[in-house]
């Protein structure tokens, strides 16, 4: 056997050498169609012919005598690992888009590319964080469920802890406070500031200052705001400012018995500055109970949320010991919940101008700045892709849509206020205005067997926006239980307004889109990261780690972790699983 091992041994140099020769020796005509490969070299070691792999006359032997179309070798194989280090953060921006999994966020892409940036053409035009060189993914069920909502989620992510269904900043249990990245940095003498598209006593921003059993407790949290101390607050305004029976002193009064400034126009906005201190800076133009304007909805005179971002940034950058900042998009969630497609891809496109306001200041500080852009959950059961599309996609149709459903229910409401009697057949051209949608009561029926549809499918060719028997019918059905009592309505409707949130799952329908639910779903989310310690966010880890790992970033657990130190050598249950809620 010794001797057998090593004449195969000296075959092998053989072989070797004799490949090397035959390669040198080979004409141009052989080597020259392998494109950049350096086809002359071959690896010893291993008896690799790289020249007979990437030859394209070889290849076209195994290929039905076609002439062959070989991969691009000067592609990038890595990500741009230059955009990591392991230095301290000592800026941090937390982007939070709420309920953005991955569906909004590759519907977004491919709707920009197909409609504006690469028009016409199956491309998809990347969104700037997809672009970051690390990408994880989390998970983020609570101590209630497989499917939670934001105030546990936020909860986990800005504090570590996991948390009840609708709780903020307690423990599963209630007995303890959770204490946030965002109290910890404001502590150790950062800047610190929250922003949110929504209102900021919502649940997301909650999470970082509030400790609440429940995230409804509005006027609660809205006070624990104004004792944050934090230095700058923007977005939306509050909810229930007075109270939840409009009996108690406003919430805008007390931030500003502690002393901060509350700006409420563009032209106070303006003023805001590196000298300002405390700041609430309230957008002028509010939609939704308070929140900002959908950007579907926004006209050039609207002001925008990543000029919040950079103005945050102004505030707060000159503090020697740096700052954290959360910004969240909170109208992507409300937007699923409504089954609204195009206004979710509007509003991540328009996040995506946020995150460029801190990915520019990251190039002017590369060596101390770190970005995560995450989610807190999936909404919606959002898919690209239903049965009557098949593996076709009509992104094009969207852009009929003249604004989101929370505008076309602006439309529904005023026309039902002026003629509580009107007929389904009168209001019909409000909807074929609003989102481009031809009705026609003796239109075709979807009921076909296989035989007819090829016939079908070549008349709905003829116009997509056509709207089927069935979707007429499903419309005015709509449109009848929209005249009642919210608490009458059907439970299908998911408590929207029945007309709108149908025209809008019709024209989803008819452009590949697809929901399965009004409330949020139980998917895994990824998490974007680049900067300081970025590459603690990459591989799949649990939401509790994102506060975890953000606050190591930034040097709060010691010494920040190196890419080599404390890793994963076990699945670990995070702090809070198990726990149970007092009973009520």
């Amino acid at each position: 056997m010794t001797f057998n091992r090593k004449l195969l041994q000296r075959l092998g140099i053989i072989l070797a050498s004799s490949t090397l020769i035959l390669t040198a020796c080979a004409t141009p005509s052989q080597t020259e169609k392998t494109g950049s490969v350096a086809t002359t070299e071959t690896v010893s070691e291993t008896s690799l012919d790289i020249a007979a792999a990437n030859d394209a006359e070889l290849a076209k032997e195994t290929a039905a005598g076609k002439e062959v179309e070989m991969y691009d070798t000067e592609r990038p194989k890595t990500e741009d690992y230059s955009k990591v280090n392991q230095n301290q953060a000592k800026y941090v921006f937390m982007f939070i888009g709420d309920g953005m999994g991955v569906t909004p966020v590759t519907a977004a892409e491919n709707y920009l590319g197909f409609t504006r940036t690469n028009a016409g053409e199956v491309f998809p035009d990347r969104m700037n964080f997809t672009e970051m060189p690390v990408v994880g993914l989390k998970t983020q069920f609570d101590c209630h469920s497989f499917i939670p909502d934001s105030a546990s989620t936020a909860t986990a992510f800005a504090t570590g802890i996991k948390t009840q269904t609708n709780t903020v900043g307690l423990s599963g249990d209630f007995s303890k406070a959770a204490d946030s990245v965002a109290e910890k940095a404001k502590r150790a003498g950062k800047s610190v500031g929250i922003l949110s598209t929504v209102t900021l006593n919502h649940a997301t921003p909650a999470a970082y200052y509030a400790n609440e059993e429940s995230r409804n407790s509005y006027y609660e949290i809205g006070a624990q705001m104004a004792e944050t101390n934090f230095d700058y607050f923007a977005g939306g305004s509050l909810k229930h400012r007075t109270g939840k029976e409009k009996d108690q002193k406003d919430l805008f009064d007390i931030m500003k018995d502690n002393g901060y400034t509350i700006v409420e126009t563009a032209a106070d906005a303006e003023k805001i500055d590196k000298n300002s201190e405390k700041v609430y800076w309230v957008a002028e133009e509010l939609q939704d109970d308070g929140a900002m304007t959908y950007a579907i909805d926004k006209t050039e005179q609207s002001q925008s949320f990543s000029d919040m971002v950079a103005k945050g940034i102004e505030v707060m950058e000159d503090n020697p010991a740096g700052f954290f900042m959360m910004a969240e998009s909170g109208k992507i969630d409300w937007a699923e919940h409504a089954n609204d497609g195009v206004t979710t891809m509007e509003e991540v496109i328009d996040f995506q101008e946020s995150i460029q306001v801190a990915i520019d200041f990251y190039n002017e500080h590369p060596d101390d700045t770190l970005i995560v852009v995450t989610a807190d959950h999936a909404t919606g059961g959002f898919t690209i892709g239903n049965e009557s599309t098949g593996y076709e996609t009509y992104f094009d149709l969207l852009t009929n849509q003249k604004g989101s459903q929370t505008a076309f229910n602006d439309i529904v409401t005023s026309e039902l206020e002026k003629n509580p009697n009107m007929t389904f057949e009168e209001f019909a051209p409000k909807i074929e205005e609003f989102f481009g949608l031809i009705l026609d009561a003796d239109a075709p029926t979807e009921m076909i067997t296989n035989a007819e549809e090829e016939d079908y499918l070549k008349v709905q060719a003829d116009n997509r926006l056509r709207c089927s028997k069935e979707e007429y019918e499903a419309l005015k059905v709509a449109f009848e239980e929209s005249k009642k009592d919210s608490a009458d309505q059907n439970t299908n409707y998911g408590g929207y307004i029945p007309v709108s949130i149908t025209a809008t799952r019709i024209i989803n329908k008819k452009a590949g889109l697809a929901w399965t639910t009004t409330d949020h779903s139980g998917d895994k989310v990824p998490v974007y990261a680049m900067g300081s310690g970025a590459y603690m966010f990459d591989g799949e880890f649990d939401d509790t780690d994102i506060a975890i790992r953000v606050g190591d970033a930034m040097g709060f657990n010691g010494k920040v972790t190196g890419p080599t130190d404390g890793g994963e050598t076990e699945s670990l249950k995070p702090t809070g699983v198990g726990l149970a809620a007092p009973e009520s």
